[in-house]
């Protein structure tokens, strides 16, 4: 709040680098300054209608404001129309004062619907208190307006001079108007900087903001056009509030960038591969905000989101600037130059589709310049020779010394290989994605266990034992990959909900397609095997949804509607890993199996039971006897014979059937049916 009594402020700077012409000494409150304002306004209403002055002022002040606001308004002496402008209101002068109060009673029927525009009309500035108010609550454009009409009071009134009261007075008001300005322009800014979380809660506050940035620029032109004009004066113009907000966005960029946890390396051993995990999250977002919300506040003149892609892309680089002149190891020193040369412009943040088609990658500069980067680069081929300089030194003494330094590093590198994979499994389950830090980590790997089998030569044993540690280690990973896509794909399927409706199917091609992206950063020999795995577990827990005995086709309708909906989204899911690189071509066959088999009629079973037993020889007679389940044979004479003539198939085909290239059936476990169980409607 201001106090006005209140000497601390002194003379105060203002955004724009100027003083307010005032001294640190007495100060008048509002009210005060209002009360003298509105005499000189009655002196000038009586001068310029060239009736008798009525100086009714030495009463109460407030009763006197809500009778000048009424008779103003009565009067017409705001804004009258074109037919009203060579109109004169007569008023007795013997009568006057009687002939107001009569009146006064009058004007107290309509007060209450045009007090806002009595206010406006009769041009006369709320106290400083109240607009101070009215910033506290965010009523910006109203507390914009009384500034505005403080300071056409202060251009209208002669300054007087120095030594007069009047003088010390008019410094006070001066000094009212600055400080006014002051709180202004610090509540605007203020919201301009939290405009994230803002617009989440109240999008017009911030609308508000930016209006009144708009309307100071055009006053701040409007302004320059009065300088021509000999005599003018100035109070806190250009006051240049588009430059102050431009520079506010940029600083509020960088404290959001600041904020992005930077765990230290005691803290954490695989801090940097966090901290751009956290921060390629805080890009994305805020930017999403900045489409979605923010953009929506400012005229598009403003190109506010291509405003913020700038601060950020400039922000960024700033930081990464910083984080390059640390001490990096190399999967430091990897994670750094993957995130920078291939994420950042990547799907994961600037060509999110969420983003586009506002943002083009290929209009953005380079995050770093190319000679950091090459440094950086530099820095991480030495770090390969690790290994390599500790032997050839080793080996200038004797041959012997050097096998042993060759197994200590060896040894060395194996255990830590150990610790860094435990740690990250660890760390993988207190990242909300930890998809990434996986794909940089298994790249490092595979990038470590070429460099290692060069050094293979006399060595075998030892370096035999690192390959096949670093292989296990890129295996396990992969099996943490698989099995994340199929807990995110997985999770909410449930047979008899899954076979009536299509939503939670296409939901799972959708997680599924967006998982396979991301693994496209991957090695591409070790992206080709990880993702025909995928492919083969899809189709194996998609048939495991079927084994699980909870449906029961009854009718032959219900049978060829679930027949239909197998072939369809079997279909569905053997494409889309074909048109992603899978190698797993023999698992098409199933689709078109397992449909035949749930949807013939009953004369057609045993050729279609022996169809698919002939492609996948390792189905049991418990998968069989639960596909059978599913179509509506759960017991009686029609599946014993069944059964039985599966137990043929097997001992006929003994010698002749070769054994199964490819294990299906047999990694899918049958579990038995429920009591009460659901049909298939």
């Amino acid at each position: 709040m201001l106090n006005s009594n209140d000497d601390s402020h002194g003379d105060q700077d203002s955004p724009d680098g100027k003083q307010a012409a005032c001294k640190t000494s007495d100060v008048e409150t509002g009210m005060t300054k209002q009360k003298q304002s509105f005499r000189r306004n009655s002196k000038k209403i009586s001068q310029e209608s060239g009736y008798t002055e009525v100086d009714v002022l030495d009463s109460n002040p407030r009763e006197q404001l809500g009778l000048i606001r009424r008779l103003s308004k009565r009067f017409s002496l705001s804004s009258p129309s074109a037919s009203d402008k060579n109109k004169t209101v007569s008023v007795p002068v013997g009568n006057t004062v009687n002939s107001l109060k009569e009146q006064e009673g009058e004007c107290n029927a309509t007060e209450s619907q045009d007090a806002k525009g009595t206010v406006e009309n009769t041009k006369l500035p709320l106290s400083a208190m109240e607009i101070n108010l009215l910033i506290s609550k965010n009523s910006l454009l109203e507390a914009n307006e009384n500034i505005n009409k403080l300071e056409e009071e202060l251009l209208n009134e002669a300054e007087p001079e120095k030594g007069e009261v009047a003088h010390q007075e008019y410094t006070k008001k001066v000094r009212d108007f600055n400080l006014l300005c002051d709180e202004l322009v610090k509540q605007i800014m203020s919201i301009i900087t939290n405009s994230f979380s803002i617009t989440k809660s109240n999008s017009s506050i911030l609308y508000m903001a930016v209006q009144v940035v708009e309307l100071e620029e055009a006053a701040d032109k409007k302004w320059q056009e009065r300088m021509d004009h000999p005599g003018v004066k100035c109070f806190r113009r250009p006051r240049k509030w588009q430059d102050l907000w431009r520079e506010t966005v940029r600083k509020s960029v960088e404290e959001r960038i600041a904020k992005v946890v930077l765990p230290t390396k005691a803290q954490q051993k695989s801090w940097l591969a966090l901290h751009l995990v956290n921060l390629q999250k805080t890009i994305l977002e805020d930017l999403k905000i900045v489409k979605d919300l923010v953009q929506s506040c400012y005229p598009e003149k403003y190109n506010i989101f291509n405003v913020y892609i700038k601060y950020y892309h400039e922000t960024v680089s700033s930081h990464l600037e910083c984080i390059q002149q640390k001490h990096l190891e190399m999967n430091e020193l990897y994670s750094f130059l993957n995130w920078i040369i291939h994420t950042y412009k990547s799907g994961d943040i600037m060509s999110h589709p969420d983003l586009s088609p506002e943002v083009n990658v290929e209009e953005l500069s380079p995050l770093l310049d190319q000679k950091v980067i090459e440094n950086v680069m530099d820095k991480y081929a030495k770090e390969l020779k690790m290994i390599h300089e500790y032997l050839n030194k080793s080996g200038d003494i004797s041959n012997k010394l050097k096998d042993k330094a060759l197994h200590i590093c060896l040894d060395e590198l194996t255990n830590l290989l150990h610790c860094y994979q435990r740690d990250l499994k660890v760390k993988k389950r207190s990242i909300p994605n930890p998809l990434p830090l996986l794909i940089v980590s298994v790249n490092s790997y595979i990038d470590l266990r070429e460099y290692v089998v060069t050094l293979k030569q006399g060595n075998a044993v030892s370096v035999g034992k690192v390959e096949e540690t670093l292989n296990n280690v890129v295996r396990g990973l992969n099996e943490i990959l698989v099995e994340d896509i199929l807990k995110l794909c997985f999770k909410k399927i449930v047979a008899r909900k899954w076979l009536l409706g299509n939503d939670d199917f296409n939901l799972l091609i959708n997680n599924a397609e967006t998982y396979c992206e991301e693994l496209k950063k991957m090695k591409q020999a070790n992206y080709q095997v990880l993702i025909s795995d995928i492919h083969f577990q899809f189709v194996k827990e998609y048939i495991t949804q079927i084994m699980k005995q909870q449906i029961y086709c009854k009718s032959s309708r219900q049978r060829d509607a679930a027949a239909i909906k197998v072939r369809e989204e079997l279909g569905a899911i053997n494409k889309m890993y074909e048109e992603r690189g899978s190698t797993a071509s023999w698992l098409f066959l199933v689709t078109q199996d397992l449909s035949d088999f749930i949807g013939s009629n009953k004369n057609e079973l045993e050729t279609k039971l022996n169809t698919l037993y002939m492609d996948y020889p390792d189905i049991s007679k418990e998968h069989v006897s639960a596909l059978l389940y599913f179509r509506g044979i759960a017991r009686g004479k029609q599946k014993s014979n069944l059964m039985k003539y599966f137990n043929q198939l097997e001992k006929d085909s003994e010698g002749s059937v070769t054994e199964a290239r490819h294990v299906l059936f047999d990694q899918i476990v049958v579990t038995g049916p429920v009591k009460c169980m659901p049909s298939f409607t």
